[in-house]
């Protein structure tokens, strides 16, 4: 099975956890990687934020969507890319989740970590910290949990359990806190 491995910003960390990644026996073990990328890396000064370098992620992201869409590779695995790099490309996208959900046509995305133990899926991306209070809605919850738990069969968890924690959005602070009050969302208790 083929898995493309986008190398995100070609200035930053990415080529090297790419390479690292495609060389590493236990991956080779379970596939074969595929490297996606600019044809010449060393044109990118290591570190140096520049457009050229976030419309080479762009491309090399595009490119493997494509493929993954045509049956070329079986799965997309991406290093991290700059979104500062992106804006100055003139790019709207702030990441890997919006930038796939549009490439994709799909209209409910969520970002998942994944760990043989647990597995973490994030309400929101690429915000500030002091919104996450106001974004954080019964309606941005629910869908999420319904994604998670429709999808994560998928990934060979026909029963999974899915669980949170309370938070407190106070006004006096721009951080979530633990807590219990009348403003706090419930906890996420077990859902099948």
């Amino acid at each position: 099975m083929k898995i493309a491995i986008t190398v995100g910003d070609p200035a930053g960390i990415g080529p090297e956890i790419a390479a690292k990644a495609a060389a590493d026996p236990r991956v080779r073990e379970v596939c074969e990687p595929v490297l996606y990328g600019p044809p010449d890396p060393g044109a990118f000064a290591p570190g140096e934020l520049s457009a050229a370098a976030g419309q080479a992620a762009y491309d090399a992201i595009c490119a493997a969507v494509r493929d993954a869409q045509a049956g070329v590779v079986s799965a997309i695995a991406t290093a991290p890319v700059n979104k500062l790099a992106f804006a100055r490309a003139g790019l709207p996208w702030k990441g890997h989740t919006d930038l796939l959900a549009h490439l994709t046509g799909s209209r409910q995305v969520a970002m998942m970590f994944w760990s043989p133990s647990l597995r973490v899926v994030l309400a929101t991306v690429h915000v500030a910290l002091a919104e996450v209070p106001r974004l954080l809605t019964r309606e941005l919850l629910d869908g999420i949990i319904d994604l998670t738990a429709r999808e994560l069969p998928r990934f060979g968890l026909p029963q999974a359990r899915l669980s949170g924690d309370r938070f407190q959005a106070t006004p006096s602070s721009a951080a979530p806190r633990a807590a219990s009050s009348t403003r706090s969302l419930p906890a996420i208790t077990t859902r099948a």
